[in-house]
């Protein structure tokens, strides 16, 4: 009874670290202007096999241990991969310069995230640096 419940359990791991290698994928391709990076590939699991040892099964199909802190009541949640980067990029699309404070009024980010993204994205060379403020791109040459 508790193997098959073990293997049941494994299966759901196994399908479900699919699932999110698909959507990472997925989520890669929605923004063309991002390098492509590989999906991270989760470590292959092996079903037990039925000559293993219970001690065995236990440790082939234990999860690795997070160490993250719960969210508390009053913070506020992760964002998804990449929503960011696409709010501040989208918030930039006019053609005129604009400053970290004005990204974080029409996105509604805090300005320190802002100000971050908008340093990664001019040190990746996505968004160049202007007198006052940040453009898209080759904008800022001209």
């Amino acid at each position: 009874m508790t193997d098959r419940l073990r293997e049941q359990i494994q299966q759901q791991l196994d399908h479900l670290l699919g699932e999110a290698d698909r959507l990472r994928k997925a989520l890669a391709a929605l923004d063309p202007r991002s390098p492509s990076t590989p999906a991270r590939k989760a470590p292959a699991r092996k079903r037990a096999q039925a000559t293993t040892t219970k001690s065995q099964a236990r440790a082939t199909t234990k999860a690795p241990t997070r160490h993250t802190r719960p969210p508390t009541a009053g913070s506020p949640r992760r964002t998804a991969p990449g929503a960011t980067k696409a709010a501040v990029l989208a918030a930039l699309a006019g053609s005129e310069p604009v400053t970290a404070g004005q990204v974080a009024d029409k996105t509604g980010l805090s300005r320190p995230t802002v100000s971050t993204t908008l340093s990664r994205l001019a040190k990746s060379g996505e968004v160049q640096k202007a007198e006052r403020g940040y453009r898209i791109g080759s904008a800022a040459g001209e």
